[in-house]
């Protein structure tokens, strides 16, 4: 016996609305925690319609050796920051400001992805390091 749903087409993929990758991450050290700041992506003067959060990753290790040029950045899931509570963070106008505590001998490479409503998934940001003078 031969089971079948009775539709006479493919599966429609449901509509998913990819949100503006961030472009803007920064990182910068205050006493032992490295802030991280970005804009919130934007429709012309407003916020994306339908952006719900936005998911930190970091990459912490002890030497440049441990990465090579090209190669993929293993990253790790940090914290996820969601507009309406965007605790640990904080919304300051169209940024938000995240910190993590980071510890002597070692480097961190973060990224931040943006999450739409839908199930949308933006691009990658841009990559920061810290330090950023090794």
């Amino acid at each position: 016996m031969c089971v079948q749903c009775g539709k006479k087409a493919p599966p429609v993929v449901p509509n998913v609305v990819v949100p503006p990758a961030v472009k803007d991450l920064k990182a910068e050290v205050i006493k032992e925690k490295v802030r991280l700041t970005w804009s919130v992506p934007k429709k012309g003067d407003t916020v994306f319609d339908g952006l719900e959060r936005f998911g930190v990753y970091k990459y912490r290790f002890r030497s440049s050796g441990e990465t090579c040029p090209g190669c993929p950045i293993p990253f790790a899931y940090f914290v996820d920051v969601k507009l309406n509570d965007p605790e640990p963070a904080r919304l300051e106008g169209d940024r938000i400001i995240c910190h993590d505590k980071i510890e002597t001998g070692h480097r961190y490479a973060y990224k931040v992805v943006a999450y739409h409503k839908s199930g949308g998934v933006s691009k990658d940001s841009n990559i920061v390091f810290w330090p950023t003078n090794e």
